[in-house]
């Protein structure tokens, strides 16, 4: 080995564990900053006009939903409530839209509460054809795995007599 390799080695060691440690980083960087990988489960047949709902996810944990009260009004406060048996995810949330006519974003996270159990309060938007059809999708989060469990359900104005009078 010549004398300018060998103090060119200490260098390119040196280098490579440069290059070594930021691809490592970059890797780490992109781990952390990549979205979710989401399993989209069956739409649920239960009515959460009716009451709560309950659902087992692929971990093995139960999850019962509810938004109350029912049935389902728009334009008034709603309760938002998930309780799970099992381990306790990382992150809950609800997406509700309608089926037929998309409104605005109305995403609220519910927080944690103790004993497994997360809330949330939200209002339902008012659609000016009265009765609309909306589902619910519970997000529930377990590390980089988010389940999306689809309820779908039907709510009306308070007196939707009244919206379908003609105007004077």
């Amino acid at each position: 080995m010549t004398e300018s390799l060998r103090s060119l080695t200490p260098k390119l060691t040196a280098l490579g564990g440069v290059l070594a440690a930021l691809a490592a980083a970059l890797y780490g960087w992109q781990v952390w900053t990549a979205p979710p990988t989401e399993v989209l489960l069956p739409r649920s047949s239960c009515d959460l006009n009716a009451g709560a709902c309950a659902q087992t996810l692929p971990t093995g944990a139960t999850v019962r939903f509810a938004i109350g009260p029912q049935p389902i009004p728009v334009m008034e406060d709603l309760d938002l409530k998930a309780d799970f048996t099992g381990k306790t995810p990382d992150r809950v949330a609800v997406d509700l839209n309608g089926t037929t006519m998309k409104m605005a974003a109305n995403q609220p996270q519910l927080q944690p509460v103790g004993n497994n159990r997360f809330e949330g309060k939200t209002a339902l938007s008012v659609c000016i054809t009265g009765a609309m059809q909306w589902q619910a999708v519970l997000q529930v989060d377990y590390g980089r795995t988010r389940y999306l469990l689809p309820f779908v359900f039907d709510s009306a104005h308070s007196d939707d007599t009244e919206l379908a009078k003609p105007l004077k």
